[in-house]
């Protein structure tokens, strides 16, 4: 999957947007992709470099796919109005270091909480009435969703596997669920004005679904 072949006609569904919703969704995407960017690394680098075999192979295909989603949400942002500035970029970075760990299945298990609430606003967003005329963004958005879901079950499955215990899956996703509300604070704006809502950050950690 090539960054090209996602981007059809959403670029052209980023430039129609009235301005609000333009600086509103340029906001959010700025915090995405800085997400975005960070996955690519702590998955190409930090945990497939000490990997072999089928896991390797599996977080490659993660990396790549960050990658690509961080290609799209560039392109978007270059259709958009430049926002101002939310993201506490020295925090960011703290928050991003903060998920790694020599303890794999800690690390993995991080991964997974992250991306499971990153799936939850892609859902908020995907519903948004702001964004319903925009059928090629909204597709690409649910495209980046659908390939964060498969990263969670990864990701889950990967921490089982190094040890983590089930039960324990859940601490893990409230602690990062708790850092990851401070640091998306300043965008709750941007999304009360694309959803009317809050984030829904959180994730079902023993059911099927993360994107509810």
């Amino acid at each position: 999957m090539k960054c090209e072949a996602l981007v059809h006609d959403s670029v052209n569904d980023v430039v129609r947007l009235p301005g609000h919703h333009a600086t509103a969704f340029a906001t959010l995407l700025g915090f995405l992709l800085c997400g975005e960017e960070s996955a690519s690394h702590a998955f190409g680098d930090s945990l497939a470099g000490a990997s072999s075999g089928a896991e390797r192979a599996a977080l490659a295909a993660i990396a790549d796919d960050e990658a690509v989603h961080a290609c799209l949400i560039d392109q978007w942002l270059a259709g958009l109005p430049e926002a101002p500035s939310d993201l506490d970029l020295a925090a960011s970075r703290r928050f991003f270091k903060r998920l790694q760990s020599r303890d794999r299945a800690l690390h993995f298990a991080r991964i997974a909480a992250l991306d499971a609430s990153v799936c939850r606003m892609l859902s908020q967003l995907i519903r948004s009435t702001a964004l319903a005329p925009c059928r090629s963004l909204v597709s690409g958005l649910a495209r980046i969703r659908s390939d964060e879901a498969r990263h969670v079950s990864v990701s889950r499955a990967l921490a089982l596997r190094h040890g983590m215990h089930r039960e324990d899956l859940s601490g893990v996703a409230a602690d990062i669920d708790a850092q990851l509300a401070v640091l998306m604070a300043p965008a709750e704006p941007a999304m009360r004005v694309l959803t009317g809502s809050t984030f829904r950050l959180g994730q079902t950690v023993r059911g099927a679904t993360v994107t509810a």
